[in-house]
C-alpha cells in the first residue's frame, strides 16, 4: 500500500496544539508552554542511513562517511543569569579565547560549572509557570568549528542531540537553526541551508531552567547541559526517513506476519522514481533472508510518501524476556536502476501482547514482572552514561534475577534498548512528564490546563515514534507523579490509536479509564490483597515497591507470597536500580558518595533521598540485592523425603524448559563441607514441576554437628552476559542428624581453679593460672578479660537496646519514637552486685534498675574455671506500661583493633536480617572485620548476621575469643563505635525540603576506622523493613515488642598452643561449649 504524506515540514508547537492564545505567542520560547519546537525534525525511529546494504549489516555507523561524530571538546561560557549571556557568540569572527572547554556530552554541574541541586517533590524555583527564573538560572553558551567534508556537498546534512536540558536554541555560521524542549528525546534540524562548503561554526545556547521544568521535576539530580551524542550525518537527497516495523502472530501463534510502514522523504525540487525493498534475515541462520519484498514508488519534489510492504514468516522463533530472538530488517532504497542509495537496519522481534483474563500475556503466556526502576546516573559523569555502563547494568540485571526495567522516569539512550531487547528485558518506556510540585494539589495539576496539552503530546509522540519498534518495550508509560486530568486521556488515546500492540500505563490514574494496569505505587500487602479480590478487569503491576533506600529491602518474600498467590498480581518494579550519589573528594584525598548539602550548604535539599539502589554508584551490590536475587529465582526446590534425598524443582519461568541446566549439591557439616556432587536437571515444563532424587552420602545417625544440603541450579553454558557456572537458584534444607551432647571441653584438665584475687567496693577481680576476668562492682558490668596476657576487652560488656538508625529508621521517626531505648543502657542503675563460688568456678549476679520504663535488667555471670564465662541476660519489663517496641536486644564489648579475623557460624555471607535473610546460607564463614562491614552512603546500623551458631575473632597470633549462644544469636563486628555511625535527634539532621527523611551530613565513606574492634552478641535485632523509607514500620512479625525476654551466651578465650604453635579449631572449640 502508498500513502502520500503532506510534505515533511519541521515542526513548530503551534502545528501540535489547539489551545494557543495570542498574548502566550508573544512570549519568549524559553517561557512560552506552548512553544516547544521550532524548525526542529518531526520524530522517526532510531535508525541511520547506511550507503550500502553490506554497510547497514554491520550497522556501526561511526565507520561510515555520512557520519561526523562532534563528541568531545567544546568551547564553553557559563553564566549565572540569562542577563550575562554573551552578546553574538554565535558569529565566527567572536573571540573565545577565554572561554573554557567543556567534553559533550557532558553535565556542566559534574564538570565545574554551577552546583547539582538535589529535590524530590520540589522545583529548585520558586517562580510560577511558565516563568522561568531571571537573576539565578545559569545558562551556558557553546562552540564547535567543524569542516564540511567534500563527499557531503549536494547532500541532506541533519544535525542530531541526542539530549539537551532543559532548552537548546541552535545556531549555524552565526545564522538561528532552531530551538527545541524535551531533554530526553533527540532534537534534529536539517542544517543543509546554513551549510558553508568548508569550514562551519556550530552555536548551542542551553538554558538550566524554562518552562519545560516544570514538566521535568522528576526524583533525581537537578544537573544540566549536553546528555546524549551530538552528530551529523548526510543523507541521499531521496531518503528513509522513519520504518514502522509491525510484526504480528496468528492465534496459535505459528504464523508471523510482518507488515512495515516506510516513510519516505525527497528534498529534490524534482520527482523521483524509487524501488524500496524491504528484507528480513536470520541471524540464526547465517543472515537467511526469510521475507523478501518490493515496491515501485513515486516521489513527488519535496514530497513524502509512505509505503506499506507486508510478508508472512512461518514458525517464526518468538521475542520474550526469557528467549530474546531477534530477526534483521533491512530497508533498501534503490534508485530506477536498481542501485542501493541507501539501507538502513532495525532489529524486530516477534512477540504478542494480551490481557487475558486480567492477566498481561505475551504470547499466550501470563508473565512475572520481576523488575526494578532505573534512572541513567553515574558518580563522576551525572546523567552522561556510557556504552559501557550500559551493558554492566543489564548484565548485573540478569545475574540478579531481573527480566524487567522501567525507563524511569523519561526515555532513555537508545542504546539501552538495544540492549533490553537483544539480552531480554521487559522495558515499561516512560515519558518524560512530570510535574510532582503542581500534582500534589488538585487545583494546581496540570492535566486539565489544555494550554499544556501540546507539550505532553508532543513528549509522549517522540518517546513513541523513536523508540516503536522495539520488541522489549512492552508498556508505554504516560509519566509519573504529573496528576489526573483530559491531557492524560488525550495522550493515553493517541497511544492506544497508534499502537494495538503494547499496553498504555499511568500510576495517578488508579483504576480509570486511562490506564491498562492497575500501578500503584508502595501498596501495603493489604492493598494488594483487597485488590486481587475485587475481581479486577486489570493486571497488578506495582510501578514502584520495595523502597531500596540504605539498609533496606525487607519483608520482600511476603510481597512475594501474595503475588505467587494471586494470578492477577503480576509482580513489579523495586525502586530503584542504582544510588545516584556523585563521587567527591574530600580535604584528606578520600573519595565519598556526595548527596545533599555537599552539594551547596545553603540550598534546601532532600538529603540522601536519592539514594535507593540496589546498586552502589559504582555498581557494586549493595547487601540487600543478594536478597532480590533469591526472592527473584524463577526456580524452587522443595523436599519431598529428606531422607532419601528425594526434591521437587519447580519451573517458574515463563517460557524455557530447565533442562538446560545444571543441579549443583553441597552438603556441609557445621558449615564445613561434608560432601558435594553435580547431576543434569530434568526436563521441566514452564510452570511445571518435576521429582528429582540426589545421591547423598551416608550420614552419621547421631553427630554434635548440623548439616545442610544446598542444591543450585547453574548455567551448564554461557548465557548473554552470563558465564558457565554461574548460579540461577539455590534452596537449603537442614538434614535430619541428631545433635549428640556436646564434650566436656579438653582445655580443663590440669587447669587451675578460678579464684577471686581482689574484692573491694569498686572491682571484682577473678584470677585463674591463664585468665583474668574483673567487674566494676559501680556498673556491674565486665570490664576486663585477659587470656594467656592477651587482654580481649578494650570496653566493657555492656546490654545495648539501640541500633544506628537505618534510611528506613529515620524516614518513620524512630529516632523519635524510640528514643527511651537510646539511653536506656547508659541509664540502667546497678541495685546490687552478688557473687558466689560454685563447683563448676564463680557466680556473679547483677541487678540493674531501669530509668527509662518500669522494670529490671539482671545478669547472671558464670566464670568457669577454664575461663569461660557463661553470660544469662534476664530483662524484665513490668505489664500494663505503653512502650515502643526495641531496636536491638543484646549486648556489646569493645576489643583491641589486633582482633581483625572473623569467623561465624551462622548466615552470610552478607549481612542480613530477621527479615531479609532468605538469601544468606547457613554456612561458616571466614573474613575480616573491615571486608565485613558495608559504607552505606550515610552511616547505619549494617553488617548484622542472623542465626548465628557461635561467632570468633582472633588475631594474627591466634588468640581470640569466641561467643557461643544459648539458642541462635543475631551478631556483628564492626572496626568502629556504635556512636560514629548514629543518628542523634537534634543533633545530626534537619528537616528536608520535602519533609520525607532528615538531612544528615555524615558519609559513609568517612566513619573513622579505629583501632578497636566493637562487637555486638544480641538476642534479636529488629527488621530493616522495606515499604517505604518515610513512614512505613517493620512489620509486626519482625518486630521486638517491649516485653520480658531472656537470653544466654558463652564467652570463650582461646590461643595458639604455646609450645606447638598450634592454632585453635574455633569450630571445634565451639562443639565443645555445654
Amino acid at each position: 500500500m502508498i500513502k502520500l504524506l503532506l510534505p515533511l515540514m519541521a515542526t513548530t508547537a503551534f502545528l501540535l496544539s489547539p489551545y494557543v492564545d495570542a498574548k502566550t505567542q508573544k512570549r519568549e520560547p524559553w517561557e512560552n508552554n506552548q512553544v516547544f519546537a521550532i524548525n526542529k525534525e518531526a520524530p522517526h525511529a532510531t535508525i541511520f542511513p547506511f550507503l550500502s546494504r553490506d554497510a547497514a549489516l554491520i550497522n556501526v555507523k561511526e565507520q561510515n562517511d555520512n557520519f561526523m561524530l562532534l563528541n568531545g571538546l567544546w568551547k564553553f561560557d557559563w553564566q549565572r543569569s540569562p542577563k550575562n549571556k554573551p552578546d553574538g557568540f554565535q558569529t565566527a569572527n567572536f573571540n573565545d579565547e577565554k572561554w573554557s572547554q567543556i567534553p559533550v556530552p557532558g553535565n556542566w554541574e559534574t564538570e565545574g560549572f554551577g552546583y547539582p541541586i538535589y529535590l524530590d517533590e520540589r522545583f529548585p524555583f520558586t517562580t510560577t509557570w511558565p516563568d522561568a527564573p531571571k537573576d539565578y538560572n545559569p545558562i551556558g553558551s557553546y562552540r564547535k568549528p567543524f569542516s564540511l567534508p567534500k563527499s557531503w556537498q549536494g547532500k541532506q546534512v541533519f544535525l542530531h542531540v541526542g539530549a539537551a536540558k532543559s532548552s537548546l536554541d541552535v545556531w549555524l555560521n552565526g545564522e538561528k537553526v532552531g530551538f527545541s524542549q524535551g531533554s530526553k528525546t533527540p532534537a534534529e534540524f536539517d542544517i543543509s541551508k546554513y551549510l558553508q562548503a568548508d569550514k562551519n561554526l556550530l552555536a548551542f545556547q542551553i538554558r538550566r531552567w524554562t518552562d519545560a521544568s516544570y514538566l521535568e521535576s522528576q526524583d533525581m539530580l537537578r544537573i544540566s547541559g549536553i546528555e546524549r551524542d551530538v552528530y551529523l550525518y548526510a543523507t541521499p537527497k531521496q531518503h528513509v526517513f522513519d520504518v514502522h516495523a509491525k510484526p504480528t502472530l496468528n492465534k496459535n501463534f505459528t504464523q508471523g506476519t510482518l507488515t512495515v510502514d516506510v516513510t519516505l522523504k525527497n528534498y529534490d525540487n524534482k520527482k523521483a522514481n524509487q524501488h524500496v525493498e524491504v528484507q528480513l534475515l536470520d541471524p540464526r541462520s547465517n543472515m537467511k533472508v526469510l521475507l523478501s519484498k518490493k515496491s515501485k514508488v513515486k516521489l513527488s519534489a519535496k514530497g513524502s510518501i509512505e509505503v506499506s510492504l507486508a510478508g508472512n514468516i512461518k514458525q517464526p522463533a518468538l521475542w520474550s524476556a526469557e528467549t530474546p530472538n531477534l530477526y534483521t530488517l533491512l530497508v533498501n532504497l534503490k534508485d530506477s536502476k536498481g542501485n542501493t542509495i541507501e539501507s538502513v537496519r532495525d532489529d524486530i522481534g516477534f512477540r504478542h501482547l494480551e490481557v487475558v483474563n486480567s492477566q498481561l500475556t505475551i504470547n499466550g503466556k501470563a508473565i512475572t514482572i520481576r523488575g526494578v526502576d532505573r534512572h541513567e546516573t553515574d558518580p563522576q559523569h551525572g546523567h552522561v552514561v556510557t556504552k559501557a555502563s550500559m551493558e554492566k547494568d543489564i548484565q548485573l540485571m540478569k545475574q540478579f534475577n531481573i527480566n524487567a526495567v522501567r525507563s524511569s522516569h523519561y526515555p532513555n539512550n537508545p542504546y539501552w534498548y538495544e540492549l533490553t531487547d537483544k539480552y531480554g528485558l521487559y522495558v515499561i518506556d516512560e515519558a518524560n512528564i512530570e510535574s510532582h510540585p503542581l500534582a500534589i494539589d488538585e487545583k494546581t495539576q496540570l492535566g486539565n490546563e489544555m494550554s499544556w496539552l501540546g507539550a505532553h503530546l508532543d513528549r509522549t509522540q517522540r518517546m513513541f515514534e523513536r523508540d516503536k519498534n522495539h520488541p522489549s518495550i512492552i508498556i508505554w508509560s504516560l509519566g509519573n507523579e504529573a496528576g489526573k486530568g483530559k491531557i492524560f486521556e488525550a495522550t493515553y488515546k493517541w497511544l492506544k490509536d497508534n499502537d494495538t500492540s503494547r499496553l498504555v500505563q499511568y500510576e495517578p490514574a488508579g483504576e480509570a479509564h486511562y490506564t491498562d494496569v492497575f500501578a500503584p505505587m508502595y501498596p501495603s500487602i493489604e492493598r494488594l490483597i483487597k485488590y486481587a479480590e475485587s475481581d479486577p478487569s486489570r493486571p497488578g503491576i506495582m510501578i514502584e515497591y520495595a523502597h531500596a533506600m540504605g539498609n533496606s529491602v525487607g519483608n520482600l518474600k511476603d510481597y512475594w507470597q501474595v503475588i505467587e498467590k494471586y494470578d492477577v498480581l503480576q509482580g513489579g518494579f523495586i525502586w530503584d536500580w542504582v544510588d545516584q550519589s556523585l563521587e567527591y573528594t574530600n580535604e584528606n584525598g578520600v573519595k565519598y558518595w556526595a548527596y545533599g548539602k555537599d552539594f551547596h550548604p545553603d540550598l534546601a535539599s532532600d538529603g540522601n533521598f536519592l539514594n535507593n539502589g540496589l546498586m552502589s554508584p559504582d555498581r557494586k551490590p549493595n547487601p540487600h540485592a543478594f536478597e532480590v536475587k533469591k526472592v527473584y529465582q524463577a526456580i524452587r526446590f522443595a523436599a519431598l523425603d529428606i531422607n532419601k534425598g528425594n526434591y521437587s524443582i519447580e519451573n517458574r519461568y515463563d517460557f524455557i524448559d530447565l533442562a538446560q541446566y545444571d543441579l549443583h549439591w553441597k552438603v556441609e557439616a557445621d558449615g564445613e563441607l561434608f560432601a558435594q556432587g553435580h547431576q543434569s536437571m530434568p526436563s521441566v515444563k514452564p510452570g511445571k514441576k518435576a521429582a528429582i532424587d540426589v545421591s547423598l552420602p551416608t550420614l552419621p545417625s547421631s553427630d554434635n554437628k548440623e548439616y545442610f544440603i544446598t542444591l543450585s541450579a547453574v548455567l551448564r553454558t554461557p548465557q548473554g552476559l552470563l558465564s558457565t557456572g554461574h548460579e540461577l537458584a539455590f534452596e537449603q534444607f537442614k538434614l535430619p542428624v541428631k545433635l549428640a551432647q556436646a564434650k566436656v571441653s579438653p582445655r580443663t584438665a590440669n587447669m587451675s581453679k578460678m579464684t577471686i584475687e581482689q574484692d573491694n567496693n569498686s572491682a571484682l577481680v577473678l584470677k585463674s593460672d591463664n585468665t583474668q576476668v574483673t567487674f566494676n562492682k559501680n556498673t556491674g558490668w565486665l570490664t576486663q578479660y585477659s587470656h594467656n596476657n592477651t587482654s580481649l576487652l578494650k570496653a566493657p560488656l555492656k546490654a545495648n537496646f539501640w541500633r544506628a538508625p537505618t534510611d528506613n529508621d529515620l524516614g518513620n521517626g524512630m529516632q523519635k519514637w524510640a528514643a527511651i531505648w537510646q539511653t536506656a543502657s547508659d541509664n540502667l542503675t546497678l541495685t546490687s552486685f552478688e557473687s558466689t563460688k560454685i563447683s563448676n568456678g564463680i557466680k556473679v549476679i547483677t541487678h540493674h534498675t531501669a530509668a527509662d520504663f518500669k522494670g529490671d535488667y539482671q545478669v547472671e555471670y558464670i566464670v568457669k574455671h577454664d575461663g569461660q564465662i557463661h553470660v544469662q541476660n534476664n530483662l524484665t519489663i513490668v505489664s500494663g506500661q505503653t512502650l515502643p517496641n526495641l531496636p536491638r536486644l543484646g549486648m556489646q564489648l569493645t576489643m583491641p583493633g589486633e582482633f581483625q579475623q572473623l569467623s561465624w557460624f551462622g548466615r552470610g555471607p552478607h549481612e542480613n536480617y530477621a527479615d531479609r535473610k532468605t538469601s544468606a546460607q547457613v554456612s561458616l564463614y571466614k573474613s575480616l572485620v573491615k571486608d565485613q562491614i558495608h559504607h552505606y552512603v550515610r552511616p547505619q546500623e549494617n553488617a548484622n548476621k542472623t542465626d548465628v551458631r557461635w561467632l570468633a575473632l582472633k588475631n594474627n597470633e591466634g588468640s581470640g575469643l569466641l561467643a557461643v549462644g544459648d539458642q541462635l544469636l543475631n551478631a556483628s563486628a564492626w572496626p568502629y563505635k556504635q556512636s560514629d555511625i548514629d543518628f542523634i535527634a537534634g543533633k545530626d539532621g534537619e528537616e528536608s525540603a520535602s519533609g520525607l527523611v532528615p538531612v544528615t551530613t555524615k558519609r559513609g565513606a568517612e566513619v573513622p576506622m579505629r583501632n578497636l574492634v566493637t562487637v555486638n552478641i544480641d538476642h534479636k535485632q529488629m527488621g530493616v523493613g522495606g515499604d517505604t523509607s518515610w513512614g512505613r514500620l517493620v512489620h509486626a512479625q519482625y518486630t521486638i515488642p517491649a516485653k520480658s525476654y531472656q537470653y544466654g551466651f558463652t564467652l570463650v578465650p582461646f590461643s595458639a598452643e604455646p609450645a606447638s604453635k598450634a592454632t585453635v579449631n574455633v569450630a571445634e572449640l565451639a562443639r565443645s561449649v555445654k
